[in-house]
């Protein structure tokens, strides 16, 4: 499944250019200076200048606020090469202003900011009235047509993000959505560009250049919620208080290809992990019978050096630690059960040990060593589990695995395992196989289906056909259906009902 990052949103208030004047434009206009960030020899082509200052002019007319805000600056920045303008109220005060950006090559204004200094944005104006706002500025901006861009009525939720999508086949184009800030006075906060989900496309790029997929070869939309369905996602949830479980189903795709032949994604995780327990008990009565424990398993004898050693108990928990660490940092410790001795897991993390990065394990082999060292404390019940989550950490060249129970086949919220392996040497750093309490699942004999909770989730969040840009090439735009997905949603299968982590549940 292909994400973007909510952090891709572009909000055109970003990054002040640390600036110094460089030319005095030959204008009849006091009230217009160029300038550009101090590196090398930069000059503004003054064509440009005179392009953006006509569309800039054109810009106050549509918007009137912006005629108390009569000084205008020029910018290039020296990194990115773009010219930029401020409005300003005054030469002297810098603060509030008007941050524009414009099309390199036509000087057409397409995004702006007012930047108040206020911190974040609020807005009391009637949404309705907001987005008749917005919809009046691009009429006048852009024509009657606007450009072909449409509003799009569903994403609109709030003054601070009301999004036009532009439409090509009829079908809005993702990468290219302008969006609208209206705050409680009815005027323009901002124009900026992006929904938050998709990468913007530049400024300046010709969509004529992009190859858009054809509408008419794409899935069945009846075969696109059959994949959707497929992809539902079981487990036991764990309530917010702990002490309770639900069977729920969660969606796990957000987008999928549209195209005829495109497959359905591969989940990354959620592997199903074979495991062969041989429940080995380890019992310790002394640090040294620990360290010498932590050497064998970890090839790190944590008493070695500059450590210093330190005991604690829990009595509630009836659980006890040995750690070792130095002043500035934690080395290792061990848990064990304060009656038994019995072990129950482990860790060592000396960062000033070095890794023989050369010898770095597979992901496979990394995970191949975790089910190793888990399978020899595991009990003789827990025979398979699935892989929650894997990363590699590459400042400590160490392999992290999570792995979670099942019960009749379904991931156990909250029941969760851990092992850490080096990849320089493939011995397990950190080993967890504790399980800390006795849990009671739900009977799921009556559960709904896949299939049936698919359907009630696309019937309050339909799928939409979109075109998106490819991740890999950016001058195919592919045909993609969406489900505007609330993550926080899930749907109880016992219920029927749509379900929301912590909300109307009694806590503690």
């Amino acid at each position: 499944m292909k994400k973007w990052a909510k952090s891709i949103f572009v909000l055109m208030t970003a990054s002040l250019a640390v600036t110094a004047p460089i030319s005095a434009m030959a204008a009849t206009e006091s009230s217009v200076s160029i300038q550009a960030e101090s590196k090398g020899d930069s000059v503004i082509d003054e064509k440009l200048i005179k392009k953006i200052e006509k569309s800039v002019e054109r810009l106050v007319q549509v918007v009137p606020y912006l005629k108390d805000y009569p000084i205008t600056e020029f910018e290039m920045n020296a990194e990115t090469s773009r010219v930029e303008v401020k409005k300003y109220q005054t030469k002297e005060k810098k603060a509030p202003y008007v941050r524009i950006h414009v099309d390199q090559n036509t000087g057409e204004v397409k995004f702006f900011s007012h930047i108040t200094g206020k911190g974040g944005f609020s807005s009391t104006y009637p949404l309705e009235d907001a987005k008749k706002r917005a919809t009046e500025f691009m009429k006048q901006w852009y024509g009657e047509d606007m450009a072909d861009y449409q509003l799009d009525e569903e994403a609109s939720k709030r003054n601070s993000s009301i999004l036009f999508r532009k439409m090509v086949n009829g079908i809005p184009f993702r990468n290219d959505t302008l969006n609208f800030a209206i705050n409680s006075d009815g005027q323009i906060q901002h124009l900026a560009r992006g929904d938050g989900y998709a990468e913007p496309v530049e400024m300046e790029r010709d969509l004529r250049k992009i190859q858009f997929a054809d509408p008419k070869k794409v899935h069945a939309k009846e075969k696109v919620e059959a994949m959707f369905a497929s992809a539902m996602k079981p487990y036991y949830g764990q309530s917010a208080d702990g002490q309770s479980y639900r069977f729920l189903y969660t969606p796990s795709l957000e987008e999928i290809n549209a195209s005829m032949g495109a497959e359905l994604p591969a989940k990354p995780n959620n592997k199903i992990i074979q495991f062969q327990p041989k429940a080995k008990q380890i019992m310790i009565k002394s640090k040294e019978e620990a360290a010498a424990f932590l050497a064998a398993k970890t090839g790190y004898n944590p008493t070695k050096g500059r450590a210093t050693f330190q005991e604690a108990s829990d009595p509630k928990t009836g659980v006890s630690n040995y750690l070792w660490t130095t002043e500035d940092e934690f080395i290792a410790n061990i848990f064990f059960e304060t009656k038994t001795g019995k072990v129950t897991n482990y860790q060592v993390l000396d960062t000033k040990r070095k890794s023989e990065a050369d010898k770095k394990l597979s992901e496979e082999q990394a995970l191949k060593a975790a089910v190793e060292a888990m399978s020899e404390f595991l009990p003789l019940t827990d025979k398979e589990m699935v892989v929650t989550a894997n990363r590699y950490e590459p400042d400590q060249n160490l392999y992290n695995f999570d792995f979670t129970m099942l019960h009749e086949g379904y991931p156990v919220d909250g029941m969760l395992r851990q092992a850490h392996i080096d990849a320089a040497t493939g011995k397990a750093t950190l080993l967890d196989w504790r399980i800390a309490q006795t849990i009671k699942l739900p009977d799921i004999k009556n559960a709904m289906t896949q299939e049936e909770t698919a359907k009630k989730f696309l019937e309050k969040y339909p799928m939409k056909l979109y075109y998106s840009l490819d991740e890999e090439n950016k001058n195919v735009a592919e045909l993609v259906y969406i489900s505007p997905l609330v993550p926080k949603e899930e749907i109880d299968a016992l219920t029927g009902e749509f379900y929301t982590y912590g909300e109307g549940e009694a806590t503690e």
